[in-house]
């Protein structure tokens, strides 16, 4: 997992060549305006959801094999629980229509708010939209980055 301020999401372009085009988007869009729903940038290999949700004190803790996701909060802010996939068990086989299986396990916490990214690759589970102190609205883009 890589949390760090969208300031700073240059410095992450060499890791993926498909990190330039999220960030570049992020940079050249006004993703507050945009509907939710399913946004595509290159077909299946490169697309974002833009969520709109209330906080919640618990979720399921979730892990993905053919996408990377980059989360960004769009408005509002939000905890994030973390932890490597080795730390959990399985309470939902994997369901590659969804490319989702959900787990059992103990997370760490990271507030993610408007000025940071999070980047979750296969080993990294997580569990969003968690309320910081009290349930609050939240607007988010997950962008799907398909595992080359």
């Amino acid at each position: 997992m890589i949390i760090d301020v969208l300031a700073n999401s240059d410095k992450y372009v060499k890791l993926n060549s498909d990190f330039k085009k999220v960030f570049d988007y992020l940079k050249n869009h006004d993703l507050k305006n945009m509907q939710s729903g399913k946004h595509e940038i290159n077909g299946d290999e490169i697309f974002f959801n833009l969520n709109e949700y209330e906080t919640k004190p618990a979720q399921k803790l979730e892990a993905h094999k053919k996408y990377i996701d980059i989360q960004v909060v769009i408005s509002g802010e939000e905890y994030m629980g973390y932890t490597n996939i080795e730390n959990t068990t399985i309470s939902e086989e994997y369901n590659s229509e969804k490319d989702v299986m959900f787990l059992n396990g103990n997370v760490d916490k990271v507030k993610a708010d408007t000025k940071s990214f999070l980047i979750f690759y296969p080993e990294d589970a997580h569990m969003p939209a968690l309320c910081t102190d009290t349930p609050k609205k939240v607007k988010k883009a997950i962008f799907k980055i398909l595992i080359k």
